[in-house]
């Protein structure tokens, strides 16, 4: 009976709300319940359906501030890795999926060809990422293939037609550019990872990461992020889905 209780409120920290787990806000619950998630009945459908909703309905994009509240990224409909994780964890967790946040850094080699002469140059050589852990089955397995939307991945794979194997630029880093690791198959999701630097750990909640690591959203009040990265990255990845 302890073991199970303990099991119990293990699960349940997986599953609470946060300031920027927010997501008992109007806007999630209404999201949810047009979707019809709460009547999906088998976990690994309804973790493709959240999955998948997120991967592909939130664009990938680099907004004002990464510590930004799940109901505000889905308003917002764009996140790059630390906000779009912030959703995936929230919809989870509003659907009862536990999950946990991933953080590590990130070389700024994916952002070859998003940014190019000085302002590459001046990118912060490691970034801040992150990834969604679900239990799932008695294991965690890493929910990272999210951060990239399939219509952006595809104008991509349609730009370098040719091109086989690795690759690591555009916001991508993966070892097979055509068929990336990046569809729910009740496994490990990735189509960032091959340019992870340094691990930092697991947190409960996006929250921890950002109070134990305040530089991370800090770094989105600089002049450098605020006035070139951030403007460059947008225009880049407007121009790679064709100027919409």
């Amino acid at each position: 009976m302890g073991m199970m209780l303990q099991q119990e409120q293990e699960i349940s920290r997986y599953l609470e709300t946060s300031p920027l787990l927010d997501y008992k806000d109007p806007i999630i619950s209404e999201l949810i319940t047009r979707n019809g998630w709460h009547s999906i009945t088998k976990q690994t459908d309804l973790v493709n359906a959240v999955y998948s909703f997120v991967r592909d309905d939130i664009e990938y994009g680099h907004t004002e501030s990464y510590a930004v509240q799940a109901s505000r990224v889905l308003a917002l409909r764009c996140g790059n890795c630390l906000t779009k994780t912030t959703l995936l964890m929230a919809l989870l967790r509003a659907v009862g999926i536990p999950c946990r946040y991933h953080a590590m850094t990130i070389s700024k080699v994916i952002f070859r060809g998003l940014l190019q002469g000085a302002s590459y140059r001046i990118a912060r050589n490691q970034s801040y990422h992150a990834w969604v852990e679900i239990q799932f089955k008695g294991k965690w397995l890493a929910l990272e293939g999210h951060i990239i939307d399939k219509p952006y991945l595809l104008k991509l794979q349609q730009r370098f037609p040719d091109y086989m194997g690795s690759f690591y630029g555009f916001g991508i880093a993966v070892l097979n550019f055509k068929n990336p690791e990046n569809r729910w198959r009740e496994s490990h999701t990735y189509v960032q990872n091959k340019a992870i630097e340094q691990d930092i750990g697991t947190f409960d909640t996006p929250d921890e990461f950002f109070s134990e690591y305040p530089e991370a959203e800090s770094y989105t009040q600089t002049f450098r992020y605020k006035a070139i990265i951030r403007g460059r990255l947008n225009n880049s990845i407007i121009a790679m889905r064709g100027g919409k």
